[in-house]
């Protein structure tokens, strides 16, 4: 008979990580940003927010085919834009009563990939982090509208949030691997889930799937043991998303995950998108337009907490019907 899983990790390691888990989660220093409270503990009071800058009119300066840069990444899966796997409606997000997201509707396709454009500071992150109800956790957040998943509402009363989190998983900006081994890290998700304690056996088929969803099997197959520290920060980072696959999400959330990375380690990340296409729906924050017209089959842009224009990716950007559009992706400002 095969023993129960004994890792080589003591069970005080275990709740590290699920503590570590919960710091990324209760970061909210992108809210704070967003609502102009200081980041830095020591400081005594928020900066005033900057005057408006008041840009002349200008004619868009639309890109044109031979400015538009040449990728390997090429996708293969278009969602059906009438088949919503999210949606907001209506959604309002405020800290200590600064408006942040006023009335937001967005439409994430079921299996396709949705990036969220936009300047610093337009509320990009804290409208991700409410699709899965993160941002609730800042003490002064106040939200309003509604969030559906398969047409339910997620901040329901009855909404059990270990589920909707394990539904909807997220990928942080900065990779945050847990202290242990890398066959341990992406197991920690499937042992989370599981009412007995499985063997390493039983786990190993779900660990090597998800590892291999995430591009990742064949450069730490021999070496699963290994601790999860150890790895570049483009290994790193795969790994995170392959801890998140492992309990099987129907979306999965993306914080600029290549905004830390090298552009080998990007066009990896990249490339994994585009292939999750389909299997699962995906919504990224970047500020990388390039990133966006790569990777994208749908694109929202927001400005000042409200969405300006969304729908196909390639429209946005080569033909936006809003002059806000045009202006952003022409580098006019941003």
């Amino acid at each position: 008979m095969e023993p129960l899983d004994e890792t080589p990790q003591s069970d005080e390691l275990y709740q590290q990580a699920r503590r570590q888990e919960w710091r990324h989660a209760l970061d909210t220093t992108s809210d704070r940003r967003a609502a102009g409270i200081p980041t830095d503990p020591t400081a005594i009071a928020a900066v005033p927010p900057a005057a408006p800058v008041t840009v002349a009119p200008a004619v868009p300066v639309l890109p044109i085919a031979s400015q538009v840069p040449v990728s390997s990444v090429r996708r293969a899966h278009i969602a059906d834009a009438n088949d919503l796997a999210l949606a907001t409606r209506g959604l309002r997000v405020a800290f200590s009563g600064n408006e942040i997201l006023h009335g937001v509707d967005i439409n994430a396709p079921r299996g396709g990939v949705v990036a969220l454009v936009g300047p610093s500071g337009c509320g990009k992150t804290t409208l991700l982090r409410s699709l899965n109800r993160l941002t609730e956790l800042a003490p002064t957040a106040q939200i309003k509208g509604q969030v559906l998943l398969d047409g339910n509402d997620v901040y329901g009363a009855k909404v059990d949030l270990n589920l909707l989190r394990r539904r909807v998983g997220m990928v942080f900006q900065q990779p945050n691997p847990f202290p242990m081994s890398i066959f341990d890290n992406v197991a920690f998700a499937i042992r989370e889930q599981a009412r007995k304690r499985p063997t390493r056996g039983s786990l190993m088929p779900a660990v090597e799937q998800a590892l291999q969803r995430a591009g990742l099997w064949d450069e730490i197959k021999d070496n699963l043991d290994r601790s999860a520290l150890s790895l570049s920060g483009g290994q790193q980072q795969r790994l995170c998303i392959a801890r998140t696959l492992a309990a099987d999400p129907e979306v999965l959330l993306m914080d600029e995950p290549c905004s830390a990375l090298d552009p080998r380690s990007t066009a990896r990340i990249e490339e994994l998108i585009v292939q999750l296409a389909g299997s699962l729906t995906v919504v990224i924050v970047t500020h990388n337009l390039a990133q966006a017209r790569r990777i994208a089959d749908y694109a929202a842009f927001l400005l000042n907490g409200d969405v300006i224009e969304q729908g196909f990716a390639e429209q946005v950007f080569e033909t936006p019907t809003q002059q806000q559009t045009a202006d952003f992706v022409a580098g006019i400002f941003g």
